[in-house]
C-alpha cells in the first residue's frame, strides 16, 4: 500500500481528454411500501430526482474527483436533458466548453428507479443512428485540437454511435504519433475500431462477447486475454472480473489483482472509475500494473455506493489507509475543515449531521442510512461527554465519547466523524458548510436554531422522521424493567 500512496499525490493536475457516449443519469429516488391493484409490480413513491453525468461524463468526473483535469469531448442535443446534463457538469467541476451539440440528436438520457439501496428499473431515451459525415468532421476537428494538449487519453465506448471505426483510429492514431497513453473501455462485439491502443478494459461478459469465448475457468481466462493481445495488438489487456478482481496481461506476464472486500450496493460506474484512475496514474509516470491496483482499490469504493458517484481523492487516501480503519474516520476540527474544504473543490455534495447517539440502536442506524443517501459523504458531529451532560443529565452518557466515535466510525455510511464540545453544531456548521444538514425526530424544519445558518451557507436542512419505539430511553427502560 505504501507505493500506492505514492501515486495519489502525482495525479493532480494531469489532463485527461475523454471521448465517448456523453448521457444524463437521473436517479429517481423512491418508497416502496405496496403493490399496486393494477398489476404485480410495486408502487415507487417518489422521494427525490437528482441528475448526474454518465456514460463517459462519469470518467470525466472521476477524474475532477481524483483532483485530474478532464476534456470532454462528447454530443448533445438542444433539449432539456442537456441543460441538466450541463448544470450536473458544472457542479462536478468538469468543463463542458469542448462538447459538440447536435440540435437533430436528443441527449441520452438513463433514468433509474432506486427504492432504498436497491435499483429497480432503468428507462433509456436515445438514439443510436450513424453520426452525419459533417458531424464527424466536426468531432475530429476537436480531437484534432486537443490531443497536444493533454497527458492521456480515454475511449469511452457505450454502444450509442459516436466512437466508431473512423473516429476511434483516427484519435488512437493520432494519440499514439504524440506518445499519450490511449486507455479504451469497449463495447459491443467488432473490437477492430480498438486497434493499437495502449490498454483495453472489457468485464467479463464483453471480453466474452467479444472473442466468442466462454470464461468459465483460468484457463479460459488465460486464452481470452493472449486472443485480445493478438486480436487488437494493444500493449495491455485489463479485463475487470467483479468479485474476483481483475486480471492484467501484456507480451511480458499475466498479473492477477485480488478484489478489496466491501460491502457492494451498486456497481454502476465501477468501469469508469476503473478506466479514470488507471489513466490518470499513467499520466503521472506510473507503471501499468500499479495503476491497476489503484484503480482496483478506487472501484472498490465506488460499488459501495448506491447510483452513478466517482471516487474522491479523499476517499482513496482513506481507502490506501489500510482499507479505512475506523480510528482513520474519526477526526480533529482543524482535519476535518482541510477535509471538507477539498470535498467541496472536487464537486462532492456533503452531508452534515450531529448528536450524542448514546447507546446506538436500530433507529439511529436507519437514520444514518437514509442521511447518506442524500449526497456523497457523510460527516456526522458526535456531543463530547461534557455536552451530553448540559443536554440529557449528569448520569449521560452512557457510553464514553470515544467509545461512542468508534462504533459510529465503524458504519459504512458514515464517512467521517469529529467530537465537539459545544451544546448546538453551529461553529462545526460553519466549517463543513454542508450541502444538506440533516436532522432526526420530530422537528419542524422552520423552528430548527441551525437553519438560517445552514441556508447562509449555501445549505438545506432536511428533518428525517424518527422510527417508532427506538429511542435511547425506550432502550435504557426496557434494559431496567428486566433487571
Amino acid at each position: 500500500m505504501k507505493s500506492l500512496k505514492k501515486i495519489v499525490p502525482k495525479i493532480a493536475g494531469k489532463k485527461v481528454l475523454v471521448f465517448g457516449d456523453l448521457m444524463l443519469d437521473e436517479h429517481i429516488w423512491s418508497k416502496v411500501s405496496r403493490i399496486s391493484p393494477e398489476a404485480p409490480v410495486p408502487i415507487a413513491g417518489v422521494t427525490k430526482i437528482s441528475h448526474v453525468p454518465g456514460g463517459c461524463g462519469n470518467v470525466a468526473v472521476n477524474i475532477a474527483a481524483l483532483g485530474g483535469i478532464p476534456y470532454l469531448v462528447g454530443i448533445i442535443g438542444k433539449d432539456s436533458s442537456a441543460d441538466k446534463l450541463r448544470k450536473a457538469l458544472a457542479t462536478a467541476r468538469v468543463s463542458d466548453k469542448n462538447i459538440i451539440v447536435d440540435p437533430k440528436r436528443p441527449t441520452i438520457l438513463k433514468s433509474r428507479i432506486i427504492a432504498g439501496s436497491q435499483q429497480m428499473v432503468r428507462v433509456d431515451r436515445e438514439d443510436r443512428t450513424d453520426l452525419s459525415p459533417a458531424l464527424k468532421k466536426k468531432t475530429i476537428k476537436v480531437l484534432k485540437k486537443l490531443v497536444s494538449q493533454v497527458d492521456a487519453v480515454i475511449i469511452s465506448d457505450y454502444g450509442k454511435g459516436l466512437v466508431n471505426n473512423e473516429t476511434a483510429q483516427f484519435l488512437i492514431s493520432l494519440a499514439r504519433k504524440n506518445k499519450k497513453f490511449v486507455a479504451i473501455d469497449p463495447k459491443g462485439t467488432d473490437y477492430s475500431k480498438y486497434k493499437n491502443c495502449s490498454i483495453i478494459t472489457p468485464n467479463l461478459n464483453e471480453a466474452s462477447l467479444a472473442i466468442k469465448i466462454n470464461i468459465v475457468s483460468t484457463k479460459s481466462l488465460l486464452r481470452a486475454g493472449k486472443t485480445l493481445m493478438q486480436k487488437i495488438t494493444p500493449q495491455y489487456v485489463l479485463i475487470t472480473r467483479g468479485k474476483d478482481g481483475m486480471s492484467l496481461f501484456s507480451n511480458k506476464e499475466t498479473a492477477h489483482i485480488p478484489i478489496v472486500p466491501r460491502e457492494v450496493f451498486d456497481i454502476t460506474g465501477a468501469g469508469d472509475t476503473v478506466i479514470a484512475t488507471l489513466s490518470l496514474a499513467v499520466a503521472a509516470g506510473e507503471k501499468v500494473k500499479k495503476a491497476a491496483m489503484l484503480a482496483n482499490l478506487a472501484a472498490s469504493v465506488v460499488v459501495g455506493k448506491v447510483g452513478t458517484a466517482p471516487c474522491y481523492r479523499e476517499e482513496l487516501e482513506e481507502a490506501l489507509e489500510g482499507h479505512e480503519p475506523v480510528g482513520k474516520k474519526i477526526k480533529l476540527r482543524k482535519e476535518l475543515k482541510a477535509i471538507a474544504q477539498g470535498l467541496r473543490n472536487n464537486g462532492a455534495r456533503i452531508v452534515f449531521t450531529n448528536g450524542c447517539f448514546d447507546l446506538l440502536h436500530l433507529g439511529h442506524v436507519r437514520y444514518l442510512r437514509e442521511a447518506k443517501k442524500l449526497g456523497d459523504v457523510l460527516i456526522l458531529g458526535l456531543n463530547s461527554d461534557s455536552s451530553v451532560k448540559q443536554l440529557k443529565g449528569k448520569d449521560r452518557p452512557y457510553v464514553s465519547e470515544l467509545e461512542r466515535a468508534e462504533i459510529l466510525a465503524s458504519l459504512e455510511c458514515v464517512d467521517y466523524v469529529t467530537i465537539f464540545k459545544e451544546k448546538r453544531p453551529d461553529n462545526l456548521i460553519k466549517i463543513v458548510k454542508p450541502h444538506v444538514h440533516v436532522k432526526g425526530g420530530d422537528y419542524k424544519i422552520n423552528k430548527l436554531p441551525e437553519k438560517k445558518l445552514v441556508e447562509s451557507l449555501g445549505g438545506e436542512v432536511v428533518v428525517i422522521p424518527p422510527i417508532k419505539g427506538r429511542s435511547t430511553t425506550n432502550l435504557v427502560e426496557r434494559i431496567l424493567a428486566n433487571k
